[in-house]
């Protein structure tokens, strides 16, 4: 299909991420852990707070949902243990052996882990605090667990070979495959944002793509370019999807029995557990942070300090750069991307020209 001459995709302003009403959030099943914290006052209280952090704090993305989660996921083991699941009487100390129930009976031993969770009980209750539901907040002295950033693991030439090699171009399903692996590599998002692709978002020049990513996690909308390969990979998917029944504006949508609606993150990560198989991984998360890491890495590599021959500086790629190309609201996060690269470990290193001094003088 590369050789099949195309029409350069309108150039249209991708339109804003519609506003999300909470209200009767809990109308429907919230969890699989049931429990306290859909019903009721209780379910009220979470549904006016996560309204409050997406209209107040304007929070975007799946991060509201998941909050609440958390908060439901304490208020229901209160309920199992026999305790007092009122939010407003909630106390320090309940706080405090439900943290250590996440940790010795539900295997909850990263701190990461316990540490989001733990900040969602602050945002909640000092919502209520806000609201004038307590006069306290039960996390107030808490501390929360150390993190320490560990560092990613890019992945190599060769497995990259391997993973976009591994779909079958020749049907539609592996035509769109190897676009939405493109997309990964080449501008590393996440896989949230990959599944909110709209076809609005992405504007083809006829040559490289331009791809937005608009009401993403802390709210850091970029635009990110492909270059020719992975920008021929997208519109031989995009001519596919031209001659199918679709219905939504959605840039990738599911080809099962007829349903095209658009690819969800459950969907994305069975998608994308096949392909870790062709490098040895099992899980699609720890593949899509790795191919994240990947694209950072290399577009990091992609700079260079100093001209090889006349020393001057060219094609200047730095952490505000990489940390831009990722959507870190935090620098600090970017830099563990950029420890690994390359160009960095090279400056890791006590030139040789030291070593000559050295050993001149014996």
């Amino acid at each position: 299909m590369n050789d099949t001459p195309h029409t350069p995709l309108p150039i249209s302003e991708p339109a804003a991420p519609t506003p999300r009403s909470y209200r009767g959030y809990f109308s429907k099943p919230f969890s699989k852990e049931g429990g306290a914290g859909g019903n009721g006052s209780t379910g009220a209280l979470i549904e006016a707070w996560m309204e409050f952090l997406h209209v107040q704090k304007g929070h975007v993305g799946g991060g509201i949902e998941k909050y609440a989660v958390s908060v439901q996921a304490l208020l229901a083991w209160l309920e199992k243990s026999g305790k007092s699941c009122d939010p407003t009487t909630v106390s320090r100390a309940f706080v405090e052996e439900w943290q250590k129930h996440l940790f010795y009976e539900q295997g909850n031993v990263s701190n990461r882990t316990r540490a989001g969770k733990l900040a969602a009980l602050r945002s909640f209750f000092d919502w209520l605090v806000y609201a004038g539901h307590r006069k306290d907040n039960p996390t107030a002295g808490i501390p929360s667990p150390k993190i320490v950033p560990g560092q990613p693991h890019p992945f190599s030439t060769e497995e990259l070979g391997k993973i976009i090699a591994a779909p079958d171009v020749t049907k539609h399903r592996g035509i769109r495959d190897l676009a939405l692996l493109m997309i990964l590599y080449a501008v590393g998002p996440r896989i949230s944002e990959l599944c909110a692709l709209d076809t609005t978002q992405v504007v083809d020049t006829g040559g490289y793509m331009r791809v937005r990513f608009v009401g993403v996690k802390g709210g850091k909308d970029r635009t990110l370019t492909l270059r020719r390969t992975a920008s021929q990979a997208v519109r031989n998917w995009i001519t596919v999807r031209r001659g199918l029944p679709v219905q939504n504006q959605a840039l990738f949508v599911r080809l099962s029995m007829g349903i095209h609606t658009r690819i969800g993150k459950p969907a994305a990560q069975k998608l994308l557990k096949k392909y870790a198989a062709s490098v040895g991984l099992e899980c699609a998360d720890v593949f899509a942070h790795r191919m994240r890491a990947t694209a950072a890495t290399d577009y990091y590599n992609s700079g260079s300090d100093n001209c090889a021959h006349c020393g001057h500086a060219v094609r200047k790629v730095d952490l505000l750069d990489v940390q831009l190309f990722l959507g870190h609201a935090d620098p600090k996060t970017t830099l563990a991307y950029i420890a690994v690269s390359e160009r960095q470990l090279k400056k890791l290193a006590i030139p040789d020209s030291r070593f000559h001094e050295i050993t001149a003088g014996s």
